[in-house]
Parts: structure tokens; C-alpha cells; sequence
């Protein structure tokens, strides 16, 4: 069996969508779903549940990701055991999703840094619930959670005591010289995500041809970036393109502000509850 059947199968597991994990995994739909079926027949059972929607698994699905994950992890921990960031040699597994990764995480990284200049991270790409799931199987050490008033959260996050680590917003931006009035593409966060569920919660009207989601803010700030449209992002993501000039705010009265919290498992490492007692002090 190829291993690379394992990661497309835990990729729509996080997902939970074909067309994202396909985008994800640099692959057609089709061939993703090739894929899956291939993987089926080797396990002889059903992973996926394609009689509806959203997307769902079996429970066979179910049970499959934490082996997967931990088939994974053993083979990538054997590959890079002598890497700094593997979780083998003491680094901390801390799960968030993909925004997260270029805008929070690395300035909540350098603080801490500073107080504890020995602590190596090894960061996971999660959506909501499945920080969630992960979280309450301690399937991860920490994570980093997006937390809008208006927005509910996942019911497990309730049990777990949480630090709040950053303040962030989503700001929506163009490129230079296009006219407020002007309706262009609008390029904002899948409806399935936090943050684009906080847009859906607190949207304000803007004049568009057309509301174009992505799976990944990244593919947004692409699109800013080449002039194809408007897009609603993380402020942090993009403070750099913004002071340098190559994107501008456009203005926005209603308040999209979020806060990100960092909460820590159940079975977590003692290095990651060092870590999470002193981020409550920070």
C-alpha cells in the first residue's frame, strides 16, 4: 500500500471536504477520490460516507485516524529522528489551523522563545473540530483556537481551561488603486471555517461580482496580491503587505475582532503544560 493513501485520507478527515483536501494534497477531485476508494479496498470497509452531506466518516473512518496518525508519526519520527522539531526528541505537538501558522503562531513562538529559548514546536493543521477531537483524545499537546462571541465554539472546548495568547481581526483589503464603489471579486474564508464563519456572523456589504471561498487564507492573499479582487484576512497576515503598500485597507466599521486562546490537553507532555503555565503569565 503507499503510504501517501494515509496522508489523503487524514487530510479529508481535517477537512472534511474533498475539494479542499484535493487543493491541499496538489490533486484533482477525482484522482483524490481514486484514491480513497483505492485505500478502502485495501482496508476491505467504507471510510467515508457518501450518501450525504456535509461530508462524514464511518466509523470505520473514525478508528482509522488515530492509527493513521500515529503510522505517521512513528515513520516521520524514524525518518527525522535526529531533527530538532520532531516530537520524539521533545518537541511539543501543537495543533491550529492554516492562518494561524503565519499570523499568530509565530509571534506567540518569539515571545515565548524568549523565556523558555530551548522549546521546539511541532505544528499541526486542524480545523475547529478537529482541534477539538484532538484535543480531547490528547492526540495533540496544545493548540491554538480562534474564539468570536458570535460564533459558538465546538462543545468539547467547555472542559478545558484556555489562555488567551493574541488579538487579531479580519480586515478587509485590496490592491492599490481599485475604487471602493468598484465591484471586483471578493475572496474570502470557506463558510465551514472558524474564520469564515465569523465573516458570515459580522459581513458587511461590499459592492462584488462574485463571493469566491477558499480553504486556505493564503490562496486569498494570492488573489489580493495579483489584483484579482477584494479579500477578508487575518490582520496579521497581512500588516507586512499593507505597510509596504502592495495591499490597503478598505473601510470597515463592523467590528471583526477575534482572540486566539491556547489550550492544553489532557495528556499533555510536561514540556507543554511548562509551556502553557507560562503563557498565562506572559
Amino acid at each position: 500500500m503507499n503510504i501517501e493513501l494515509l496522508r489523503d485520507f487524514l487530510c479529508v478527515s481535517e477537512s472534511m471536504s474533498l475539494t479542499r483536501a484535493a487543493e491541499l494534497r496538489n490533486t484533482t477531485q477525482s484522482n483524490l477520490s481514486k484514491r480513497l476508494r483505492a485505500l478502502e479496498m485495501w482496508l476491505g470497509r467504507d471510510l467515508i460516507d457518501r450518501r450525504g452531506r456535509p461530508l462524514a466518516l464511518t466509523q470505520a473512518g473514525e478508528d482509522l485516524v488515530p492509527k493513521a496518525r500515529g503510522i505517521l508519526a512513528e515513520l516521520d519520527g524514524f525518518r527525522g529522528a535526529d531533527l530538532p522539531w520532531s516530537v520524539k526528541d521533545g518537541a511539543v505537538s501543537i495543533a491550529m489551523p492554516h492562518s494561524a501558522t503565519v499570523s499568530v503562531f509565530p509571534a506567540f513562538k518569539k515571545r515565548l522563545l524568549r523565556r523558555l529559548p530551548k522549546a521546539s514546536f511541532a505544528p499541526r493543521i486542524a480545523n475547529h473540530d478537529m482541534v477539538a477531537r484532538m484535543l480531547t483524545r490528547s492526540e495533540c499537546d496544545l493548540a491554538l483556537v480562534t474564539r468570536h462571541p458570535r460564533v459558538p465554539q465546538a462543545d468539547e472546548f467547555a472542559v478545558f481551561r484556555s489562555v488567551d495568547i493574541a488579538r487579531d481581526r479580519l480586515v478587509l483589503v485590496a490592491p492599490p488603486g481599485a475604487s471602493k464603489d468598484e465591484p471586483l471579486p471578493l475572496h474570502v474564508s470557506d463558510s465551514r471555517t472558524y474564520i469564515g464563519q465569523i465573516w458570515q456572523a459580522c459581513r458587511v456589504a461590499v459592492p462584488a461580482t462574485k463571493e469566491v471561498e477558499h480553504g486556505m487564507a493564503a490562496d486569498i492573499r494570492a488573489h489580493c496580491l495579483a489584483g484579482d479582487g477584494r479579500g477578508v484576512l487575518p490582520e496579521t497576515m497581512v500588516e507586512a503587505d499593507i505597510a509596504s503598500g502592495r495591499l490597503v485597507v478598505c473601510d470597515c466599521r463592523e467590528d471583526l475582532g477575534y482572540d486566539v486562546s491556547l489550550f492544553c490537553a489532557p495528556k499533555a507532555s510536561p514540556q507543554a503544560k511548562r509551556i502553557w503555565a507560562l503563557a498565562s503569565a506572559i
